[in-house]
């Protein structure tokens, strides 16, 4: 697939990542807070994403590949929209979306170093 994309390092990997571990364009959309036409019209490349979309790509492909390297690929779908100890209650998911990558990335770190909160 040729996706054309912005200048930006790894933003086409991160973005073939995220579409390859949603399945389609649908869930990727829902992961992002994006309409499915949007996702669409990256891959086919008449839009480019927004820098805030594009951010948002980059970070879920950072905290997916982290997260599948310290558990189970089948485990990170849940683990994104599961309250977190290490979150104070939120769900990763709600942390990216409000930039708290650094925070997600610690709860990972923590849960692969069997920490409790």
């Amino acid at each position: 697939m040729s996706i054309a994309m912005p200048h930006q390092p790894g933003f086409a990997d991160g973005f073939r990542m995220l579409l390859g571990a949603a399945g389609n364009g649908t869930l990727l959309a829902e992961l992002l807070g994006v309409k499915p036409s949007q996702v669409t019209r990256w891959k086919q490349g008449t839009q480019v994403p927004s820098p805030e979309s594009a951010r948002s790509i980059m970070d879920f492909a950072y905290i997916i590949a982290r997260a599948e390297s310290t558990m189970h690929t089948k485990v990170v779908p849940i683990w994104l929209d599961s309250p977190n100890q290490f979150l104070r209650g939120s769900t990763p998911r709600e942390c990216i979306k409000l930039g708290r990558v650094a925070e997600v990335i610690g709860a990972i770190d923590a849960e692969d170093e069997g920490a409790y909160a």
